[in-house]
């Protein structure tokens, strides 16, 4: 075999070490994800991304990002007109601690795989147009302390596995939505600091007297019409109906035996004072009526 001439051998040591260069200055893991939301993106008119290039060796400087040690930690891009979607690749930021894409024209799902970027903190998709229920894997943001998710389009019944959410300290906004059903009575599990914002949804049924929903105040379920029970104003039907029983000593007795038991809880909730209960409130009610009798009975024997 004869020998490679020498200007091949040159040329093909030049190509190898352009290719060592190229991928020494290629990005990371984390720019390439980075880049899978901009290609998300369908518009941009305040070109917030334009420093967002495939030909940096490193996402650090792009507008929006902050590192620590080379790794992206931070992505915030709030308020800035964005329309497109959230890619699953964000799932990729093993070392995301924050992200706040807030105030833009997000669309379609919350991927299921941007719950991979389990070092989340700090997660912030409010008003935006995001649809679909909240994705069960939520729960494996173990570090999350801050989630809002308001005024987007999100429906469905409340994820019970936000409870799972054992760090939750701040925030836990879902206001300004059109989730459904019941709130669950594992909410009140929530540390009592948790600020929880379920206003403007569809959500129906009784709020629980668990834990740290009773320290909630009426805010925090306004906006639900079909939500009963304390803290809010409106009586949940089984409270206020009257309860008639027959009198097994005289079936054909006019005057009703009243069951002060079912309506004592409602009542409790709408005292005016620790002293008094505020009859007005429900027009004279027969039935709480008959708590105030069995009660005067009860302290007469």
């Amino acid at each position: 075999m004869s020998p490679i001439p020498f200007k091949v051998t040159a040329f093909l040591v030049t190509i190898t070490f352009t290719n060592l260069r190229l991928l020494s200055l290629s990005l990371n893991t984390d720019g390439l994800a980075l880049l899978a939301l901009k290609a998300a993106i369908r518009t941009d008119p305040t070109d917030t991304l334009a420093s967002w290039t495939e030909t940096d060796p490193t996402p650090c400087h792009w507008h929006g990002i902050t590192c620590i040690n080379h790794r992206v930690t931070s992505l915030s891009l709030p308020n800035k007109n964005l329309t497109g979607y959230i890619p699953s690749e964000l799932g990729l930021l093993d070392s995301l601690t924050r992200l706040t894409l807030s105030r833009n024209n997000f669309s379609k799902v919350i991927p299921l795989h941007l719950f991979n970027a389990s070092a989340l903190r700090f997660l912030d998709l409010s008003h935006n147009s995001l649809s679909g229920p909240i994705p069960a894997e939520i729960e494996s943001l173990q570090a999350l302390t801050h989630l809002d998710l308001s005024s987007n389009c999100l429906n469905g019944s409340l994820p019970a596995s936000l409870i799972k959410l054992r760090s939750l300290s701040g925030t836990l906004n879902l206001s300004y939505n059109s989730f459904s059903g019941e709130i669950p009575g594992s909410y009140g599990f929530f540390p009592v600091m948790v600020s929880l914002d379920l206003r403007h949804n569809n959500l129906s049924g009784k709020v629980p007297l668990v834990g740290s929903l009773v320290s909630q105040g009426p805010t925090a379920f306004a906006g639900n019409p079909s939500l009963c029970g304390f803290p809010l104003q409106t009586p949940c039907p089984e409270a206020v109906n009257i309860t008639i029983s027959d009198n097994p000593e005289n079936p054909k007795d006019p005057n009703p035996v009243f069951h002060p038991w079912e309506c004592r809880e409602r009542e409790n909730q709408n005292r005016v004072d620790s002293s008094s209960l505020n009859f007005g409130r429900f027009g004279g009610d027969r039935c709480c009526f008959g708590i105030s009798v069995a009660l005067s009975e009860e302290m007469g024997s």
